[in-house]
């Protein structure tokens, strides 16, 4: 790493590497931190009935979908293998990973959240793919 200056007491700071970076850095170390990439990821509330169920969607592609079944698009059924653990999903005992978005999917994973949580992992193969699912909600 290139060597920098920083002095406090005229705030100023020079450098013979990218000052932005360097900054970034900087600030980054000294709040005990370190530097990350922009999150591509989104918590997804999703309304079947009367029930709801939480995703956490974690590339950009996943959020792109998910937004477009919010206005509208085609691809509206969200569909996940059924795991074991709360994550993001909470009240239920299980939530869902490697979430797509389809216009189709068979009846087997067709259901409420309350019934995949009374079946339990095995509900629907081991996915869940609930037809009439609505994007409540994206964080």
């Amino acid at each position: 790493m290139k060597a920098f200056r920083l002095d406090l007491r005229m705030g100023w700071w020079s450098s013979t590497t990218s000052s932005v970076a360097v900054c970034a850095t900087s600030i980054a170390i000294a709040c005990g931190g370190t530097l990350t990439s922009p999150s591509s990821g989104a918590l997804v509330t999703f309304a079947v009935g009367s029930e709801t169920f939480r995703v956490a969607l974690t590339t950009t592609d996943q959020v792109a979908a998910a937004r477009a079944a919010q206005s509208g698009g085609r691809a509206r059924i969200p569909i996940g293998r059924v795991v074991s653990g709360t994550q993001v999903n909470a009240g239920w005992s299980w939530h869902l990973e490697d979430v797509t978005f389809a216009e189709v999917a068979i009846e087997l994973c067709d259901g409420r959240p309350s019934d995949v949580e009374r079946v339990g992992i095995q509900f629907g193969g081991g996915h869940f793919c609930p037809w009439s699912a609505t994007v409540a909600r994206i964080d």
